[in-house]
Formats: structure tokens, C-alpha cells, sequence
């Protein structure tokens, strides 16, 4: 009996180990070799090179002087808190692959940061002062602390002796009554089964708590509570299973319009929610827990931001004759586009080719960290990468043309987090 309870057990496993390889094989199935980010680093690279120069033929594959931009990468390796966004495991394909694998892939960062934290301001072993306990009572909090993970600061409970209850915590924000009707919710966590469970993991419930703060933070599915973990995924009234527990950091990102919800997980749309929060929204809150209170090291996360949305593109175009996107992300340090990139390149892509007559000067701008004489050469070779990028989707170079700014034209202070977050951006001016 017990040895047929073993065979059984392990045959389990076994079975779980074959579908999550079947699904990663599927999943990359008709992706070519991974040459995509190399082509758009060197036609990046070129186009650069064009725009200081002033050689049209220059965004056309010309690889000259490579040693030069590596002694530039070694530069620009050390402004790696230049920009802030995160390394995480969606980044492991270039934007080319991704653009065929993620056909659902529609999210698009609210345009004006209203609150961010990477912990970097706060020492090891604190409690993070952007963050309060004063919300909703879960009836047993865990202590958190700022840790050191992979080199960056994360967010972690504390186990107790008794285990390991929920962690929740509550952004401290200032706004008054509803918050905006459109805004977006990422952050950065690792993902990863207890114990090597193929049953038990670790989540992360976003709480958006309303006026009257009913919301059950003890229900995996309720109004205003969006569960998150790299398997079972759920709000209010949906739910979706993936396979991505592999103890790596995924960036998650939540985009809630009115009263609907969507969810992504790297650049997997998980959850498509229409009634999924009620309206006012008052709190802003982020739940780390475990089932049954298990212990675990890997339940943290950093780079947490919440986003007003912005104007649509066309109407920003129309009464500003400007576009300012935060959408579009490089690896740190690089002018490489991350494949989150691409729902933001192709709403610009589909207005190019709806009005032939459109042309755009291409703007990258950093925020002031990092030095000038790093800042201004990578925001206009990130230009460059997104020109590059618009080439190959068939707009002519004559419509577009590219200029890096740096640090020298802020929209908002360097001196908070937000600030800078808002500073870091990529515009489209039409000439």
C-alpha cells in the first residue's frame, strides 16, 4: 500500500515536471534564433551614429567602431540607477520574439508616477517609510524588512515562531477622495513554490481598497483583491493558471480603468476582469503570504509604482503635438528595448502609418542620476533604438529623426523618487 502511494506520489511530480516543459516547448515553438536584440543594438548603434553625423545611410546594419561603443557600455554600465527599471525573467527574449509569442500583450504605464519605492532609501532591516500598516486588519501582521537580494533592496516578512501570517502594508499616499479612473499598479516579485511544491506557493494579493474598506483580504477572489503567484491567478471574478514558479523575478503589472482590471505577469495577460474593483478607491495596499503560513525566503519584492494614466495618444498628439511615454523600457544602463516596450511602439507604429505626412523627433531623456557624460549619450542612443525599431516596421528614416537630452529637461524633481521616475521617459514630437 505505501509503496503504491509512493509510485503514485512520484508519478505526480513526474507528471507536472512534463506539462510545465510542454507548455514552455509550446510556448516558444516558431521562435527563431535569438538574434533579435543584436540587429537592434547594432541598427540602434547606427542610427546613432547617423544622427550625430548626419548620414541618412547610417541606420542600415553600418557595424563600424564597435570597440568604441564597447568602451562606451563600460561607461554606461556604471549609471545603472540612471533608470530603474528592473531585470527580471520576461527579459530573457528579445522584443522580436516577444512581439510572437505575446499576441495579448496590451499594457501601457500611466504616464505620471504617483508614488514609487525601490527601498533603495531605506536601510537594511527597516520598515520602508513610504509604507503604513494602517489600513484594513488582517488580524495578525507579519513584521517586514528591507533585505539585500540579487544586488537591490526588496520588501520581506518576517517569519514568526508560529510561522509565517500575512505581511500587509499600505502605500501612504496623499490624495483625497477616488483615485484617478485610469491608473496602472507594477511592481516586481519573485516567484516560486514552498518547498518545491508542485501544490503550495507564494503569492502577492493587491488590495484596492474601498471608501467603506469592506474588502475580505482573506478570500483569495473579492472585490478589489487581485491575487498573484506564479501559478493560480484570480480576481473578483476570474481566474487563470500559468507555470512560471522558478524562484526568479517577474514583473507584474496592473491596469484598472473604471471598475476593470487587467493583469499581466512578465508580458502574459492573467487576468481581464470587467467588474473586478468597486469605486471610490481610497487604499492602495500590496499582501505577501503563504498557504498555511509556510515559511519561506523567496516572498519579497521591490520597484513598486502606481501610475495616473494618461491622455490617449492621438488626443495627447492633437492638443499638445507631443507624445511623452514612460512605456518604453531598456535593459540598464543599455539601449536595448525590453519586449515590454512593445505595446507603447506599437500604438506609435499604427499612427505613423495612418498619417503618411506624420514625422517625429524621437526624444530620449533620463532622469539625474547616473552624470551627464553618461546620461546624454544613452538617452539618444535609446532614441536611436526606437528609430531603429520603427525602420524595420517599414517607416522611412526621412519621417523620423532622434536627440538625446539627458537630464537637462526635467518635467518634475529629481529630488523624490517620483520625480525621477517621471523624468525618465521617451517623447514623440511631431516637426
Amino acid at each position: 500500500m505505501k509503496t503504491g502511494i509512493f509510485v503514485g506520489l512520484m508519478l505526480l511530480v513526474a507528471g507536472v515536471g512534463l506539462s510545465r516543459a510542454g507548455w514552455l516547448d509550446s510556448t516558444l515553438e516558431g521562435v527563431g534564433k535569438r538574434l533579435g536584440n543584436r540587429a537592434i543594438n547594432e541598427a540602434a548603434d547606427s542610427a546613432y551614429s547617423g544622427a550625430k553625423g548626419g548620414a541618412k545611410d547610417a541606420v542600415k546594419g553600418d557595424t563600424s567602431g564597435r570597440s568604441s561603443r564597447q568602451s562606451s557600455d563600460s561607461r554606461e554600465s556604471a549609471s545603472r540607477r540612471a533608470d530603474s527599471s528592473a531585470d527580471y525573467a520576461g527579459d530573457n527574449l528579445s522584443i522580436e520574439e516577444a512581439e510572437q509569442i505575446y499576441t495579448k500583450f496590451d499594457f501601457i504605464p500611466g504616464e505620471k508616477t504617483i508614488f514609487f519605492d525601490d527601498f533603495s532609501d531605506t536601510d537594511v532591516g527597516e520598515f520602508p517609510r513610504k509604507w503604513t500598516l494602517d489600513g484594513p486588519k488582517p488580524g495578525g501582521n507579519s513584521t517586514v524588512e528591507v533585505v539585500e537580494y540579487q544586488g537591490k533592496h526588496f520588501l520581506r516578512p518576517i517569519p514568526g515562531a508560529q510561522g509565517q501570517p500575512p505581511a500587509t502594508q499600505y502605500l501612504r499616499l496623499s490624495q483625497k477622495g477616488d483615485l484617478p479612473q485610469k491608473f496602472t499598479i507594477e511592481f516586481d516579485a519573485v516567484l516560486a513554490p514552498i518547498n518545491n511544491s508542485p501544490v503550495y506557493e507564494i503569492m502577492y494579493k493587491v488590495l484596492l481598497v474601498p471608501a467603506d474598506k469592506k474588502i475580505d483580504i482573506f478570500r483569495k477572489a473579492s472585490p478589489g483583491a487581485v491575487l498573484i503567484s506564479g501559478q493560480d491567478n484570480e480576481s473578483a471574478n476570474t481566474s487563470t493558471i500559468v507555470q512560471l514558479n522558478d524562484g526568479k523575478v517577474h514583473h507584474v503589472a496592473i491596469s484598472v480603468n473604471g471598475t476593470f482590471v487587467k493583469a499581466y505577469i512578465d508580458n502574459q495577460r492573467v487576468i481581464n476582469d470587467p467588474d473586478g474593483v468597486k469605486r471610490p478607491i481610497r487604499q492602495v495596499g500590496l499582501q505577501m503570504l503563504t498557504p498555511n503560513s509556510f515559511k519561506t525566503d523567496k516572498l519579497l519584492f521591490t520597484n513598486f509604482r502606481l501610475a495616473e494614466g494618461g491622455k490617449d495618444i492621438r488626443s495627447a498628439l492633437d492638443t499638445d503635438g507631443r507624445i511623452v511615454t514612460h512605456g518604453i523600457l531598456f535593459d540598464t544602463g543599455k539601449a536595448t528595448l525590453k519586449p515590454a516596450s512593445l505595446p507603447t511602439l506599437k500604438k506609435i507604429l499604427g499612427l505613423l502609418n495612418e498619417d503618411p505626412t506624420l514625422r517625429f523627433s524621437i526624444e530620449g531623456h533620463t532622469d539625474n542620476q547616473g552624470g551627464k557624460g553618461i546620461n546624454g549619450p544613452l538617452s539618444e542612443k535609446r532614441a536611436a533604438a526606437v528609430m531603429a525599431w520603427l525602420e524595420a516596421k517599414g517607416i522611412d528614416g526621412g519621417r523620423l529623426k532622434v536627440a538625446g537630452f539627458g537630464d537637462t529637461r526635467p518635467i518634475d524633481s529629481n529630488g523624490t523618487a517620483e520625480g525621477r521616475a517621471n523624468n525618465r521617459r521617451v517623447e514623440f514630437v511631431r516637426f
